[in-house]
């Protein structure tokens, strides 16, 4: 016996011969399988919900699953990467479960919802660029490097030596790499403010002399 209660859930099994059905007593039963899947549908696992919305990438397609007791389901906005939306009507696969598919020529996080429900999936490489190839290497940055006048140096041949060139020198060298002073700055503002009022910088300046004239007279 299943029922929803508010936002809970609550079962009672009407029987109380799951021990001998753990003991083979007349070829057993599915007890395990009950009670596990039981207590998963009062933990509202979503696999064992009545009314699910799922989405997944076969292929070049994204496929629509919806699982209802309801005779009909309404239809299903796509939303795309790019923010795009259309909208897709489920068509009943077979009894309880509906299914649409669609393009999935943008890569990219898609957002599927029937405005109970709501699903996500996501398409792409499952081994893109960043991390198809881990081993360090020059071949990318060289080129390009040398023909900006840099260079490229490895930590392990010794760390090279920084030097400020002007513009238009050579920007590197065997064990050295150079930093370009462009001079390129702008002063946008300027605030200037006394190191000591006047009162106590003169003070201060005829208490050096008197001290001086005294230490000279002696």
């Amino acid at each position: 016996m299943l029922d929803r209660v508010g936002k809970g859930r609550v079962a009672e099994l009407m029987s109380d011969q799951t021990w001998l059905w753990a003991r083979g007593f007349e070829g057993g039963g599915p007890q395990a399988e009950l009670l596990r899947r039981l207590a998963h549908w009062l933990m509202k696992e979503p696999e064992l919900e009545s009314e699910n919305l799922s989405a997944a990438i076969i292929g070049d397609n994204i496929r629509i699953t919806r699982r209802t007791m309801a005779p009909q389901t309404p239809a299903v906005t796509l939303t795309m990467p790019s923010g795009k939306t259309m909208t897709l009507p489920l068509a009943r696969a077979e009894p309880g479960l509906w299914r649409a598919d669609a393009k999935a020529g943008e890569l990219g996080l898609y957002r599927a919802t029937d405005g109970i429900l709501s699903a996500v999936t996501a398409a792409g490489p499952l081994n893109p660029k960043e991390v198809a190839d881990m081993r360090a290497t020059d071949e990318v940055l060289k080129p390009d490097a040398e023909a900006g006048g840099g260079s490229v140096h490895w930590l392990e041949d010794g760390v090279p030596e920084i030097r400020r060139i002007g513009v238009g020198d050579a920007a590197s060298g065997d064990r050295w790499i150079g930093l370009r002073s462009n001079g390129a700055y702008r002063v946008t503002a300027l605030e200037q403010e006394k190191l000591l009022p006047q009162w106590l910088a003169l003070l201060l300046i005829v208490g050096a002399l008197l001290l001086a004239w005294r230490l000279e007279g002696r």
